[in-house]
């Protein structure tokens, strides 16, 4: 990024974004920020970064989800293991560098936050770890919880807004931020520039329309 000109900000947290005729101006806790686009990349934010810019939010949904590390005394945790989902999905744990990463699988509405983890969350967590499986939890090692964010139809949203070309929407990942970056990167890019899809993507099946803003936006009558 920096060899093409960009600039990374820190510590920059948006307080207003006002809509010009040739663009946006962002004021951050480090100053003011012109800009002719903006990618609304926010997560569970991104409703909030709309309004902002005077633009309907697409109805997106933060909940949390829960997890914990822990290394049994009673069972050397091998890193072969699979992960492990039991069928109604209430948990799902995995090997982690000889401990063990779980977690409840839980989806609690949240509003936009710094959310931390619920000690109820953390005790049915080893409940059912104990009920499950062979496993001990001694001590807890680590515990943490994020936003997880969704649209109505739990699908990606990616795509210029409806009224607002120069706004693009990259949110509703639900959990998968990490696993489909490249792919997300590749679509958002795409539709930003007002570009085909690339054949990584479009060799796939991966249609654009999927994942456009517009898919919620009702008639008029």
């Amino acid at each position: 990024m920096r060899r093409h000109g960009g600039r990374l900000i820190c510590d920059a947290r948006l307080s207003s974004l006002s809509r010009q005729p040739k663009g946006f101006y962002a004021q951050t806790g480090q100053g003011t920020i012109a800009a002719s686009m903006v990618i609304n990349a926010a997560g569970a934010w991104g409703d909030e970064v709309a309004r902002m810019a005077g633009l309907s939010p697409i109805g997106l949904s933060p909940k949390r989800r829960t997890a914990l590390v822990f290394k049994p005394e009673k069972t050397a945790v091998m890193d072969d293991w699979p992960l492990v989902i039991d069928f109604a999905e209430t948990i799902y744990f995995k090997p982690e560098q000889g401990r063990i990463l779980a977690s409840p699988a839980d989806e609690t509405p949240m509003p936009p936050c710094d959310v931390q983890p619920d000690e109820m969350d953390i005790a049915l967590t080893i409940d059912r770890l104990e009920k499950l499986s062979t496993l001990d939890v001694p001590k807890i090692l680590n515990r943490w919880a994020g936003l997880r964010s969704f649209a109505p139809d739990r699908a990606p949203v990616v795509g210029p807004d409806g009224d607002c070309g120069d706004f693009i929407w990259c949110v509703g990942q639900g959990g998968y931020g990490i696993q489909t970056a490249p792919a997300m990167a590749a679509l958002t890019k795409a539709r930003a520039l007002g570009r085909d899809l690339p054949d990584g993507l479009a060799g796939h099946d991966v249609r654009a329309a999927c994942y456009d803003p517009a898919r919620f936006r009702h008639p008029k009558l």
